[in-house]
């Protein structure tokens, strides 16, 4: 076995407890990469019956597919 494989290998089996086998075993694959086009917004005085909106923008620069599974106002 060449010595880059049986590093792959250490670090694989490594991490396999660590929670980072994902992180160690999609290194080289493409991944995906979140944009932003502005990260908050200020509405301002508004009423509390008035209804209020914001589109974020958010792009994928990145090659894989991009999963938000969870959002929430700060």
């Amino acid at each position: 076995m060449g010595k880059l494989f049986k590093w792959i290998l250490m670090v694989l089996l490594g991490c396999f407890g660590n929670g980072c086998f994902a992180v160690a075993v999609f290194a080289d694959s493409q991944t995906p990469n979140i944009f932003f086009a502005e990260t908050n917004y200020n509405f301002g005085e508004f009423s509390e019956t008035a209804p209020f909106s914001h589109d974020f923008i958010v792009k994928n620069n990145g090659k894989a597919t991009l999963n938000i599974n969870d959002v929430k106002p700060s």
